[in-house]
């Protein structure tokens, strides 16, 4: 994207200065002319673990927080979609807010539900799996707060100026500095849309991304924009699409050692018990420990062998040896990982994925067999599933799930009995 896409009046109003990052050598938006790094990750490390950047929300209490400002501002709130995501052919699972609303409403063919519109919308992931519990960060599941304005010819709703301005309002309102917060410029492309974005950075930790929809590969009569060596045309709709991820703000309203600890404080707890490391709960030499590891991890694409020079580090920090860090460490990451495993699964079971050998249903029973799989490594009995995922849906809100929860259950019960066949 050109230079010229990002100089916004509201960045000149407010006295932002546009500087590139001296690590990355991205350029970026600051209220600190002195700033010399963007913010994000590895370029910065993780500033607000013991040192919270917003007031402390929990999940739900964060959700409504974000959910009533944009309501505030003019904007309509509107149910989620299912994490199964059937009106795509492209994709098996939600993977974004605006999935939501491609390709239908982003091409043209239907009229957004609302406009402008605030959502809350579950989504699933599956390409960071081998990160999930180590990396202090990664989600398969996740919920992404958005709001979103589709702006035509014949009516504009907001644009880039008016963006930015309400999430500086937003985090402002939550508490946070906007001082420290950073703008990083970041072409965005992704199901058949593209145009420019902002990351948005504080803490070390990025909150949300801005993006200006305004390309597709639908051909136009204006001339194309090649991007990653494929045609983008300019659209007749231009779009914000924006993202706020609910539980990384949750992580930043508490300064916990991970993401894990701040979302999921009652299912970590139980799962601990469980599997007998309920005393580390309370440890504070095990709480530094785990936080440095997120640091650290911050830092780091975890990933394959990586995970080896993570410990390395940490132990090195902390002053323990590798293989002692390894055997304290590990079994709290599967933990982690099976927590963050249930609740994905009480989205996919609950929104009518079937376990299967094939599409979303092959999805579900990837996740549900390597959830016993660590469950199995931490002597966890198999059939403890089914209550781990009922107990998700119930913090969840039962209400929210399309398929009887009896039915969850049963379905969970013949995948444990399939997956101890083939052991």
């Amino acid at each position: 994207m050109m230079e010229d896409e990002y100089q916004l009046e509201y960045f000149k109003s407010e006295g932002l200065t546009r500087n590139i990052c001296t690590s990355c050598g991205k350029a970026f938006w600051t209220r600190d002319p002195d700033r010399t790094v963007c913010g994000d990750a590895p370029c910065e490390p993780y500033q607000f673990i013991g040192n919270p950047i917003f007031r402390p929300h929990s999940v739900d209490e964060m959700r409504e927080a974000y959910l009533s400002f944009f309501e505030k501002q003019g904007h309509t709130r509107i149910d989620r979609y299912p994490v199964a995501a059937r009106w795509r052919d492209d994709i098996y699972l939600t993977i974004a807010s605006i999935a939501d609303f491609q390709p239908f409403v982003t091409s043209g063919v239907v009229p957004p539900p609302a406009n402008p519109l605030t959502i809350s919308q579950p989504c699933i992931r599956l390409n960071d799996l081998d990160s999930v519990g180590r990396s202090g960060r990664h989600l398969t599941c996740f919920e992404m707060m958005a709001h979103h304005a589709f702006n035509s010819d014949d009516k504009e709703i907001y644009w880039k100026d008016r963006t930015v301005e309400l999430c500086d309002q937003l985090l402002t309102s939550l508490g946070a500095n906007k001082e420290k917060v950073t703008y990083k410029e970041h072409p965005w492309i992704g199901g058949g849309n593209a145009g420019p974005s902002v990351e948005v950075l504080i803490g070390g930790l990025e909150v949300a991304t801005l993006v200006f929809m305004s390309l597709g590969k639908q051909k136009t009569d204006k001339p194309p924009i090649e991007l990653e060596g494929t045609p983008y045309y300019p659209m007749t709709l231009r779009i914000v699409d924006t993202g706020y991820g609910l539980e990384r703000f949750v992580w930043a309203s508490q300064g916990s050692p991970t993401i894990y600890d701040a979302v999921f404080p009652e299912m970590v707890s139980h799962v601990m018990q469980e599997a007998g490391f309920g005393h580390r709960l309370h440890d504070p030499d095990f709480i530094r420990i785990l936080g440095e590891n997120a640091k650290f991890a911050g830092l780091m694409d975890i990933s394959g062998q990586r995970i080896f020079e993570l410990r390395q580090k940490v132990a090195d920090k902390i002053g323990i040896p590798t293989d002692k860090l390894e055997k304290m460490i590990a079994p709290v990451e599967s933990v982690y990982a099976i927590v963050d495993h249930t609740r994905c699964l009480s989205y996919m079971l609950g929104d009518c994925i079937v376990p299967s050998n094939a599409k979303d249903g092959y999805l579900a029973r990837l996740v549900l067999r390597r959830t016993l799989r660590m469950m199995r490594e931490l002597n966890l009995p198999d059939d403890k599933l089914g209550d781990l995922i009922e107990r998700q849906m119930k913090i969840i809100g039962l209400s929210k799930f399309e398929q009887d929860p009896d039915v969850v259950m049963e379905i969970v019960d013949r995948e444990v009995e399939k997956y101890r066949t083939t052991m």
